[in-house]
C-alpha cells in the first residue's frame, strides 16, 4: 500500500498515458511491439523520475515538495512528448 501512495503519480501517468497513446502505433508495422515498447519507456522514466524526486525531498525537507512536484510533472510531461515525437518519426 505504501508504494501505491508514493509513486501516486507514476500510476496516474500510466492510466493517463494509456488512454492518450494507446491507438497511436497500432497502424504501424509491429504496432503491438512498438506500443509496448513507447509505454515501457515512458512509464520507466516516469516511475524513476518520481524516484529521485522523492529521494531527494526526503533528504532536503526544508524545500518546498508541491513546488518540485509541479516541475517534475511538467518535466515528464515534455519528455513523454518528446520520446512519442521522436517514435513517430522513427517509426513511420
Amino acid at each position: 500500500m505504501a508504494l501505491l501512495k508514493q509513486f501516486r503519480y507514476s500510476y496516474v501517468f500510466l492510466l493517463c498515458s494509456l488512454l492518450a497513446f494507446w491507438s497511436s502505433f497500432l497502424n504501424y508495422e509491429n504496432g503491438l511491439y512498438i506500443t509496448f515498447v513507447f509505454f515501457l519507456i515512458i512509464n520507466l522514466t516516469c516511475f524513476s523520475n518520481e524516484y529521485l524526486v522523492i529521494q531527494y525531498y526526503k533528504k532536503n525537507n526544508q524545500k518546498n515538495f508541491n513546488k518540485g512536484y509541479a516541475l517534475f510533472i511538467m518535466i515528464q510531461v515534455l519528455i513523454t512528448l518528446i520520446i512519442f515525437f521522436v517514435f513517430k518519426f522513427v517509426f513511420a
